[in-house]
């Protein structure tokens, strides 16, 4: 076997996929967990070198909280994240990624192979590896608080709700919008309106099922 995988996922039929894809190249899953508390259950009770955790398990705590958990009881852990975010940034207001982590996107590994490697990586490096993820273009030169300002146009709160949450004034958010809408390269038309291109921008580089709002 070329190491020991602990699976995290909240949607059965994704971990099932995973724990064949990942048998199949060649490692051992230790268990398959759909949420937080599982995944802390299963971790004390069979170590793995490796923990395979999509970023975003539904309402409360995401995969980062998690990795950082897992952590605190086993430093050497490595982690890789497969995600459909492009960024972790666009799950809002989220900690760090755990150092050595690696962050994959599910369009990356097309190619099993590609998973096959980072977990390979990660049981050799553990909490040391290194591993750069290219993300998108498009979210580059883009500042915390505009991708969460763009999140919570998706949420679908108003220009002053926004203002209020991220404790800012009105006119910030509505630059915010403007740099999206250039950044983004949104052309509106007189049946397209702005925030639900917008909407829809996020909804594309999230794929996520629904937006937190917390």
């Amino acid at each position: 076997m070329r190491g020991r995988v602990l699976i995290v996922d909240d949607d059965p039929f994704t971990r099932a996929m995973l724990g064949s894809v990942v048998q199949g190249l060649g490692f051992e899953v230790t268990g398959s967990a759909g949420t937080f508390a599982e995944a802390l259950t299963l971790a004390r009770q069979s170590p793995a070198q490796v923990a395979l955790i999509d970023l975003d398990l539904g309402e409360g705590p995401t995969g980062i909280d998690l990795a950082h958990g897992l952590r605190r009881s086993q430093p050497d852990l490595g982690v890789v994240f497969l995600s459909t975010y492009v960024e972790p940034r666009l799950l809002g207001s989220v900690p760090q990624l755990p150092s050595g982590a690696i962050y994959l996107t599910k369009q990356e590994v097309a190619e099993t192979a590609v998973l096959g490697d980072a977990l390979t990586s990660a049981v050799t490096a553990g909490a040391g590896g290194e591993w750069s993820s290219e993300g998108d273009s498009r979210l580059v030169g883009l500042s915390d608080s505009q991708i969460e300002v763009m999140r919570l146009i998706a949420a679908g709160y108003s220009n002053a709700e926004i203002a209020r949450r991220l404790v800012i004034e009105e006119a910030s958010v509505e630059k915010a919008v403007m740099r999206l809408i250039r950044q983004l390269d949104i052309k509106a038309t007189r049946q397209e309106n702005q925030r639900v291109l917008i909407a829809q921008a996020y909804s594309a580089l999230s794929g996520a099922r629904f937006v937190r709002r917390d």
